[in-house]
């Protein structure tokens, strides 16, 4: 087992967004430095079980949003033609 050394983060915003069975779908705005893994490994041990992440997408990182990114046909409608 990995000891992972505590820090204050801030959370200020939580949802939870799908659940399905044993999966939970959840949101979070969190400052940085915040090791979403260990939030959810946390919550598992709050809730007395084990939790894990099947998967990770980062939203918004300082002023990119993923919002605003390109699909990739419009990436590659955007560059120069030869």
């Amino acid at each position: 087992e990995v000891d992972i050394p505590s820090r204050l983060v801030n959370i200020s915003e939580f949802e939870i967004t799908a659940i399905d069975g044993l999966n939970v779908n959840f949101r979070v705005v969190c400052s940085k430095g915040t090791y979403i893994r260990s939030l959810a490994n946390d919550f598992g041990k709050a809730l007395n079980s084990g939790a894990h992440l099947s998967a990770l997408r980062r939203t918004k990182i300082g002023d990119f949003n993923v919002e605003d990114a390109l699909t990739p046909e419009e990436f590659i409608k955007s560059l120069p033609s030869e």
